[in-house]
């Protein structure tokens, strides 16, 4: 069985290796800089400084980016230098879920802070891997924040799908991430036309919702909920300027 090595005597640089590929479930060993590679061993993850001093035919030598550094690693221990097709399943809401498949096998699954937030994990995809052609899922449900992923995408060469995730959702710890695998082994029409991002009455009185929560007692407007809805301000901002609003009102009544 072909396994991953890292090996370095960096101890941010180690604990960072580790953290991504335990989320990855990849086994591995440790070794020091002085420890021998054992003979199981197919490739060694390391640091650039580090990686000088090491003899081995497979070395993978990480700057800033260790993930794509261990998605070099990955790739080299799967065979796989280059894939023929990749699949990016989006599981669309406030978090989506965000799972990518490589040839048919699950390679990364991740949660996105945001709906554009998804541009940013598909873009790392794109700069991590070699592949022939891409194309990118996203289930039909929950239409603002399906939009606002769609619009994020905007100026990517991939081909874009909507996909009827009826049936996808699962009673699992991440139902998300569940959904975002079913979706991408899916296949959907083609997304073209407006896909316009328009908050809805229920959209508003749920973001108000979420601002008392977030705030411990304070309902943005409904102007600025549906500016967070539809992705032109965060929740935080939002509720700072309701806050300051609020503040001025206050000293205009004094």
């Amino acid at each position: 069985m072909k396994i991953l090595a890292i090996a370095t005597d960096n101890f941010e640089f180690y604990y960072e290796a580790v953290r991504e590929l335990k989320q990855r479930n990849i086994p591995f060993i440790s070794l020091s800089l002085s420890d021998p590679i054992p003979p199981n061993v197919d490739v060694v993850l390391t640091t650039k400084q580090e990686a000088e001093g090491i003899e081995f035919r497979n070395v993978v030598a990480v700057g800033d980016d260790i993930r794509k550094g261990v998605r070099k690693a990955l790739s080299m221990i799967s065979g796989k230098s280059s894939y023929q097709k990749m699949i990016v399943g989006v599981d669309p809401g406030v978090e989506p879920g965000v799972v990518l498949v490589g040839d048919g096998k699950v390679i990364e699954t991740h949660h996105a802070s945001s709906p554009e937030d998804v541009r940013n994990k598909v873009d790392s995809f794109i700069e991590g891997y070699e592949f022939q052609r891409m194309t990118i899922r996203i289930g039909h449900g929950d239409r603002t924040n399906r939009n606002r992923t769609i619009k994020s995408l905007e100026g990517l060469a991939v081909r874009i799908e909507i996909v009827n995730e009826e049936g996808t959702t699962k009673l699992t710890e991440s139902p998300d991430i569940e959904a975002a695998k079913k979706i991408a082994l899916t296949e959907g029409e083609l997304a073209f036309g407006d896909y316009g991002v328009n908050a809805t009455e229920g959209e508003m009185k749920e973001m108000q919702r979420r601002s008392r929560i977030r705030s411990g007692d304070l309902t943005i407007s409904k102007d600025l909920a549906k500016k967070v809805v539809e992705g032109d301000l965060r929740m935080k901002e939002a509720i700072t300027k309701q806050k300051k609003k609020e503040k001025n009102k206050d000293l205009d009544d004094e």
